[in-house]
């Protein structure tokens, strides 16, 4: 049975349910359009929709999980790649990748369920499988639809400069920016800083709408403790296509093996909150979400830490700016906002970043 994008994350077009585990009610889909060839073995994601809510090892509470899973057909084993747990349709957790995946198969037991699983990933045409030239005789080829990849940034003054993270533009054919109230817009790569993962964008000409972002100064650094906020659109084309904002603490003033030029941040954060601004209590920009560290964190560890992501502190986001004749506003206001507040602050100037892969 074939299930709308209604009742499940939309990662692809079609979630085919493919039955029940044992006796268990809980259902198990495979989404078909999701499954390529990677050397001999096949990648999918399954999910899982559990009849109630349920809270796993890592005390996170989930209905539903998607697993990226890999498959070898011709032995009939698979792995596990990794799993990404969500809640009313939002992410609550992701697990790191397991590491050497391709090496760690482990045999597919046999039973109705699985067997199902594994004949319908396997019977799946791969690209290289299916008629080149589709469709009616004499009809041009099908064009290969373009790949993109979203990440944010924040507007910085009203001359049209954005920021945000070099690796969410780093392989970019062409970016287009989307704001709250600004409508798609192209903008070119004006500087990058690979060191400090920060990248200036240019909107030509400015835009009407929106309010630019205001850095805390300088003079008053980052404290261990202090409440932020984080705005960003993360996981773009699966959650909604607002602005969202998580709030949290600064846990540490640096980041893994001491380095100082990030900061240690509870706020959770997903895949497309990458060079999204991160607020204090007052709505002023104290760092720029980096989303990358928190996973290859994880990675290094070999297990998922909770609430651990990291972000670039805002003075060195500040000396970039400067370096490269870009203006911008300071502030030194302490007074404390409510969380409402400091969101929507942030999404006057936070805007989604679209990177042409193709």
């Amino acid at each position: 049975m074939a299930l709308a994008c209604a009742a499940a994350p939309c990662f692809a077009a079609r979630w085919q349910e493919v039955g029940n585990p044992g006796i268990s009610t809980d259902k198990i889909l495979v989404d078909t359009d999701s499954v390529h060839g990677d050397g001999d073995l096949r990648l999918a994601l399954i999910m899982t929709v559990y009849t109630a809510p349920r809270t796993n090892a890592h005390n996170i509470t989930l209905d539903k999980r998607i697993q990226r899973t890999a498959f070898d057909c011709a032995n009939r084993t698979f792995i596990g790649i990794q799993t990404i747990g969500y809640l009313n349709d939002k992410q609550v957790g992701t697990s790191p990748e397991t590491p050497d995946w391709r090496s760690k198969l482990i045999p597919l037991k046999d039973d109705p369920l699985n067997n199902r699983v594994t004949q319908l990933v396997c019977s799946q045409p791969l690209a290289a499988d299916k008629p080149p030239n589709p469709g009616a005789p004499g009809a041009p080829p099908a064009q290969a639809k373009p790949k993109f990849a979203t990440g944010s940034g924040f507007v910085v003054n009203g001359a049209g400069d954005v920021l945000t993270n070099q690796h969410v533009v780093k392989s970019c054919k062409a970016v287009m920016i989307k704001g709250m109230n600004m409508a798609p817009v192209a903008a070119r790569v004006d500087a990058v800083d690979p060191k400090n993962d920060l990248a200036l964008l240019k909107i030509d000409p400015a835009p009407a709408a929106g309010r630019p972002a205001v850095f805390r100064r300088q003079s008053r650094p980052a404290k261990l403790g202090e409440s932020i906020g984080v705005i960003g659109y993360p996981l773009a084309g699966i959650l909604s296509t607002e602005p969202k904002a998580t709030f949290g603490q600064i846990n540490s003033v640096a980041g893994a093996n001491n380095d100082y030029t990030l900061l240690q941040i509870s706020a959770p954060v997903q895949p497309g909150n990458s060079g999204g601004p991160v607020l204090d209590g007052s709505g002023s920009v104290i760092g720029v979400v980096v989303s990358q560290a928190s996973i290859a964190y994880a990675a290094l560890s070999g297990s998922l830490p909770q609430n651990i992501n990291f972000a670039i502190r805002g003075d060195f986001a500040q000396i970039f700016l400067t370096a490269h004749g870009v203006k911008f506003d300071t502030s030194g206001s302490q007074r404390k906002l409510e969380t409402d507040e400091i969101a929507a602050i942030g999404e006057k100037s936070t805007v989604l970043v679209v990177c042409a892969l193709d």
